[in-house]
């Protein structure tokens, strides 16, 4: 609707530490650095293939074809052998240690000191922001504004938004889905490219927000230009679901 283009992911592609793969999306067919650190990994605490496969409920066939980095590995498959292996998953979703290198960087952000500014009612705190690669933004936002808003309160960007409710109730407005109402605890994981807004359902409601720009995407601007909401609910309420 309204030109907002729907971002296409394609289940074959490489792994990175990315919300899909923790979400249950393909871990990386004929990704070679998932099969390498499995390999690595599993060496190290002195198994064998058979051991690993007995201990996992994985097939020795679909072990080994992830080593050569022929086959894939699904979320539940990944965390059942980051426990297994006694390791974090991302670990198997990283480069090879040799290819790394630490940095020994970090961010903090005490409470209320993150840069901050006011759109359309709902009040966002850069969280981390001298850390923010150019892939990620981190944001605290509160949410005043009540259904259904204005041509303002609906935004569209480049990646993938994550939100998680800290307190209160919410309501996510898009054009591709019904209403959704959050609430504390919850948490939703999108396509950024869809029309969306946020209005809030109790008196205020405080998210934890991510925004993620996978490699060749374009970072997400501080403050998003404004897009016309869908036609089907400017200007009237829409009933939550």
């Amino acid at each position: 609707m309204h030109g907002a283009k729907l971002m296409q992911w394609n289940p074959a592609a490489r792994v990175r530490i990315e919300f899909h793969s923790l979400l249950g999306a393909p871990a990386g067919l004929g990704d070679m650095s998932v099969g390498t650190q499995l390999r690595e990994v599993r060496q190290k605490a002195k198994l064998s293939l058979r051991d690993l496969s007995k201990k996992s409920a994985i097939s020795i066939s679909k072990l080994s074809k992830v080593e050569n980095g022929i086959a894939t590995l699904r979320h539940p498959e990944l965390i059942k052998l980051a426990e297994v292996l006694t390791i974090p998953a991302a670990v198997l979703l990283s480069d090879p240690p040799a290819n790394q290198k630490l940095s020994g960087r970090r961010a903090v952000t005490l409470a209320e000191s993150g840069p901050k500014f006011t759109r359309s009612d709902r009040d966002y705190e850069v969280l981390c922001g001298e850390m923010s690669g150019d892939a990620s933004l981190f944001w605290r936002v509160i949410v005043r504004e009540k259904a259904p808003g204005n041509e303002v309160s609906y935004l569209s960007h480049p990646g993938e938004e994550f939100v998680f409710v800290l307190k209160g109730k919410v309501a996510v407005h898009t054009n591709s889905y019904a209403p959704l109402v959050l609430s504390t605890g919850d948490s939703l994981l999108f396509d950024a490219q869809s029309l969306h807004a946020y209005f809030a359902i109790t008196r205020e409601a405080v998210l934890l927000m991510t925004n993620v720009v996978r490699d060749g995407g374009q970072r997400p601007e501080l403050v998003p230009a404004p897009v016309r909401a869908p036609a089907a609910r400017r200007g009237r309420k829409t009933a939550p679901r």
